[in-house]
């Protein structure tokens, strides 16, 4: 059986043609959706502050530009491109730091869920199968030992593998990234 050095370390084995879904794909699946939701949302809150910043950015260059005027045309027009160039970067700026904070917010709340995954129904199946990837990939002598925080560890002829629950959310929270959550 092949196996690949998965993000956080331990060898992880692919799954092969044939094999049961993972039965964590369903919880997986309910933690994304609603996280995608709170995106959606806290994007929607984003992007209204931002033309709020907007409006009152180009009211401001408007006042700008009636001063500059004054002044002269074209130093008015240099004053307003700064103006709007600034109010575009700080738009994006508020944007991105909202965005940032729904990722954050996603990978605290997948981290708090994680003991309740134990005392799902699905989680004796997933269990079962993590150990008979670490014994696929330790030999079936492997001592395996069940981690406290969910999770398995097994040891044989001097090698270990740990697959902890904690890293493999880790993981999947960090495949979807940031800008996954607002890609199409």
């Amino acid at each position: 059986m092949t196996t690949t050095q998965g993000a956080a370390g331990p060898p992880v084995t692919p799954e092969r043609p044939g094999t049961p879904p993972d039965p964590l794909a369903p919880v997986r699946a309910a933690l994304l959706e609603q996280a995608l939701a709170d995106a959606a949302a806290t994007g929607a809150r984003a992007d209204a502050d931002a033309e709020a910043l907007l409006a009152r950015a180009r009211s401001e260059a408007e006042a700008v530009r009636e001063a500059a005027r004054a002044e002269g045309r074209a130093d008015g027009l240099a004053l307003v491109g700064a103006e709007r160039a600034r109010a575009r970067r700080e738009a994006r700026g508020v944007v991105l730091a909202a965005q940032r904070q729904v990722f954050e917010d996603l990978t605290a709340r997948v981290r708090d869920a994680l003991p309740r995954l134990r005392d799902d129904p699905a989680y004796p199946a997933w269990h079962d199968r993590a150990v008979a990837q670490i014994r696929a990939a330790l030999g079936p002598d492997a001592a395996v030992t069940k981690l406290p925080e969910g999770g398995v560890s097994a040891e044989a002829a001097g090698r270990r593998a740990v697959v902890p629950l904690a890293a493999l959310a880790g993981r999947a929270v960090e495949a979807v990234g940031p800008e996954g959550l607002w890609a199409p």
